[in-house]
């Protein structure tokens, strides 16, 4: 009995081993340089892009995103300007009905990198190792989108690995938008889980299939999607639906701005630290 107990745990070490191996290291950025993050990989957005009503201008600046021993680095800067440049600031706040009151001729910079059109995956495992700030007013995200020049948002599909709302310290939010279920109609499938102190490095990782999602910490599965009956305009995620990684912190907006900003040089600039980012893809047959 005791040797058929032990081939037994034998054989489903070995099939667990067999799954585990059909995934192969496809590309990574382990930020082993120092200076600006690597343009082979990564695009840096510029400009006031108007979304979720937040008060960020995105930049190419090394201040808002660099690296250095090892881990790349964001930062979000909110410094003092002059009067008229703010007035120029609110009226662009204004038009996306961002809450420019939040700020006092002040602006705020920060950094949204992507991988479009350089670094795109299909069915795939990404894992991004990271920590950040838990100050209330910021919006860190590790996510994917779809081919926006394919379809529009929501219909290209979205894969939200980790978001954080500083004014909710430590629980972190995974989630998936498509067509007909998103954020908007709080129809989104969503998942939240405590983290110990997200200013310490954890392991953020989805993987996807063309049947189901599954976001992991540290390697421990908290939130599965299947496909279910959602039909082909709600499930962009088949093998030809490629998607691209972005890494920014989004300041105030209508969810990270909910409780208000705490703008106090101790705790300023707002930061996020990424260790590594690697998508793992399967091995064909």
């Amino acid at each position: 009995m005791k040797s058929f107990f032990c081939l037994l745990v034998l054989f489903y070490f070995l099939v667990s081993l067999s799954a585990e191996s059909q995934w192969h290291l496809s590309w990574s950025d382990e930020f082993d340089y120092e200076g600006a993050p690597s343009s082979e990989n990564w695009t840096l957005l510029e400009g006031y892009l108007g979304f979720n009503k937040e008060l960020q201008r995105y930049t190419s600046d090394l201040r808002n995103a660099y690296v250095k021993d090892g881990v790349l680095r964001i930062e979000a800067h909110i410094d003092r300007i002059s009067f008229s440049r703010f007035k120029q600031i609110k009226e662009i706040l204004k038009s996306f009905d961002a809450d420019y009151k939040k700020l006092s001729n002040q602006e705020v910079t920060s950094a949204r990198m992507v991988s479009y059109r350089k670094k795109e995956f299909s069915n795939a495992k990404v894992e991004v190792r990271a920590r950040f700030c838990d100050t209330r007013g910021t919006w860190p995200a590790i996510w994917l989108l779809g081919d926006e020049s394919k379809k529009p948002w929501p219909d290209c599909g979205e894969i939200d690995i980790m978001e954080h709302v500083g004014y909710n310290p430590n629980i972190i939010h995974s989630s998936v938008h498509t067509k007909d279920y998103n954020f908007k109609g709080w129809k989104h499938s969503t998942k939240t889980t405590k983290v110990g102190s997200v200013k310490d490095f954890h392991i953020y990782a989805v993987e996807w299939t063309e049947n189901e999602i599954q976001f992991s910490l540290n390697g421990n599965v908290y939130h599965i999607l299947k496909r279910g009956d959602r039909d082909d305009n709600n499930w962009p995620f088949m093998k030809d639906d490629y998607y691209h990684i972005i890494l920014n912190i989004a300041v105030g907006g209508g969810w990270g701005g909910q409780k208000g900003i705490r703008k106090s040089q101790s705790v300023l600039p707002y930061w996020m630290e990424i260790d590594y980012v690697r998508v793992f893809e399967k091995i064909e047959e």
